[in-house]
């Protein structure tokens, strides 16, 4: 048995036999399926997971024509790719609570014309959206705010241990949590030549500083026991680093109605600064900063997104953007499966062209709890 298999089961239990259309036989494994086989921890994570695919599953029985995108959801959480479409799932579960975004009033994996959005201002000719609140009329997009510099050094040390012969050693990793992830992709084969040939395992290397990337260092722990590292943080920073990670979603941006990009945020796939002190003054900072920061420079989209071909300006770009929603999952710890288990805030753009400052949306989130981080 492998994890794929138990998962393959668990789908098949829930969404009836056939379910799971992925491939059984592969060892490959992640957070999510690692956990549901556990055969000992994590019986909260797998009781609130399995209770979320049920209230789905729910939906679908009300409204078919979410099932193909909800499978297709599934089933790829047991792949590489799984923490993206966790969080379509979280976020689905989400907005699938209330009458108003329930079954129904949900259409997912929606194309249009690239004219109806700023996809044209890339050359395109059709757009999409993950899922459209058609009751509400919004489009909205579902991403995973992750810290993609750290999943790219897992895997690096996963290669390494493998290529090494080590069977089991924590690596612990010193970088800039607010850089760029782009240098790490570009470097990736030099970054692992330089552990290979860098750790010698007879000696022991205790410490290896990168030349091949400034300010990372890795520290290795050869022997059981506790290894703590320690770092600043400056949430607005970050933020100033981060928020153009939304120009990257041009394409999305609706010109007839208002867009959302929602971000989920999930401890096992997520950047380790959204669990404590500081999440708040992010997520306000960075949806400041992207709605304000922009109007009246002379910058163009471009800049921020190569695949833009036209002359639009950033700040008439970021008008086109109404909102960003954070979804934190509580699903790992929570008690109680029967609830959603997810604490909502958002930070509306007071220059959108298609505002949802007062619109039903608004509405709909604050009576559910979310709090107003704008």
């Amino acid at each position: 048995m492998t994890h794929r298999s138990d998962y393959a089961a668990f789908v098949d239990n829930i969404f009836g036999a056939g379910s799971a259309t992925f491939d059984v036989t592969k060892t490959l494994s992640n957070n999510v399926i690692g956990a549901l086989a556990h055969p000992d921890e994590f019986a909260e994570f797998k009781t609130n997971y399995a209770s979320r695919l049920r209230r789905i599953e729910a939906a679908i029985n009300i409204d078919p024509s979410l099932r193909k995108d909800v499978l297709g959801a599934v089933n790829r959480v047991a792949e590489d790719e799984w923490d993206g479409a966790y969080a379509e799932l979280c976020a689905l579960d989400y907005f699938l609570a209330i009458p108003q975004t329930g079954p129904g009033n949900i259409e997912l994996d929606r194309t249009l014309p690239a004219s109806d959005t700023l996809a044209s201002e890339m050359g395109m000719q059709n757009a999409n959206h993950d899922m459209r609140l058609k009751t509400l009329s919004v489009s909205m997009d579902t991403k995973n705010l992750s810290d993609k510099t750290g999943q790219i050094l897992k895997g690096i040390f996963d290669e390494f241990r493998k290529a090494k012969g080590i069977v089991r050693m924590t690596i612990v990793p010193t970088y800039d949590h607010d850089g760029d992830f782009t240098p790490y992709v570009v470097n990736r084969p030099k970054l692992l030549a330089e552990l290979v040939n860098g750790v010698d395992v007879k000696a022991r290397t205790p410490r290896l500083k990168s030349q091949v990337i400034l300010g990372l260092s890795y520290e290795f722990a050869w022997n059981a026991g506790a290894y703590v590292s320690t770092r600043s943080y400056s949430p607005e920073e970050h933020a100033t680093k981060h928020h153009t990670l939304l120009f990257g979603h041009i394409k999305k941006f609706s010109r007839v109605e208002p867009t959302v990009i929602t971000y989920v945020m999930f401890p096992w796939a997520g950047e380790s600064v959204f669990l404590g002190p500081g999440k708040e003054a992010f997520q306000t900072a960075f949806g400041r900063q992207f709605f304000n920061n922009y109007i009246g420079s002379v910058d163009l989209a471009s800049k921020f997104n190569k695949k833009v071909k036209s002359n639009i300006p950033a700040a008439d770009v970021t008008k086109h953007l109404s909102g960003v929603i954070f979804l934190d999952d509580k699903s790992i710890t929570a008690v109680d499966p029967s609830h959603i288990n997810v604490d909502a805030s958002f930070v509306w753009n007071r220059n959108a062209i298609h505002s949802l400052i007062d619109h039903p949306l608004d509405f709909e989130l604050r009576r559910r709890g979310a709090v107003d981080r704008s």
